[in-house]
């Protein structure tokens, strides 16, 4: 209950940020489209992804709640494994790879399924006092977004927007071009593992 509770507060933060930019498209190419704009108050740009899936919205659900798989797709993720599950509202433990001398960033991510009609919507949180922190990675304490999931045709129309302040002393320029990397990869992968 209180990783739910956290999640929805962050989620409330997210949705009221402001956001001081347009977004600007920064990759276009094979289905996948990656945007970014600023965010006020921080150093980091907040991303918008989307992609045209071919698997339906309940198919691509799946593997998203799929934790195990996240290291086989999700760039630089070097663990993953499900906290806690309750119905509609799960957490993850994600550790993720960062490049020497940076040190690796961990986090636990909450979950918040969320169906209107042929529409998902996954709200995504943080609640990092769940765990204790290891030592050897930082702990995020700041993330919002979502993925939204919409039936196309029988397809799927993804949309995911996220912003993530990674903590520690990490140069802006390193994040913001992952911001761009990450969910293009992320998404490139989500394709080809559902049109092989």
């Amino acid at each position: 209950m209180l990783i739910r509770a956290m999640g929805l507060v962050i989620g409330i933060v997210w949705a009221g940020s402001a956001l001081s930019s347009d977004w600007e498209t920064q990759f276009d190419e094979g289905g996948v489209q990656v945007d970014t704009r600023d965010v006020d108050d921080s150093n980091y740009k907040a991303f918008r992804a989307t992609a045209l899936i071919a698997a339906s919205p309940e198919d691509v659900l799946a593997r998203l709640r799929d934790i195990e798989s996240y290291p086989d797709w999700f760039p630089d993720t070097v663990e993953a494994r499900r906290l806690e599950l309750d119905g509609d509202d799960w957490a993850n433990y994600v550790r993720t790879d960062a490049p020497w001398p940076v040190k690796d960033r961990d986090a636990i991510y909450t979950q918040n399924l969320e169906r209107s009609g042929s529409s998902i919507k996954i709200v995504v949180g943080v609640a990092p006092d769940t765990v204790p922190e290891s030592g050897d990675a930082v702990r995020i304490r700041a993330a919002a977004g979502f993925w939204e999931l919409k039936d196309s045709d029988g397809a799927t129309a993804l949309h995911w927007e996220f912003h993530v302040e990674p903590g520690g002393n990490i140069p802006s320029g390193l994040v913001n071009a992952r911001v761009i990397e990450t969910p293009k990869a992320a998404l490139q992968a989500l394709k080809e593992y559902f049109e092989s």
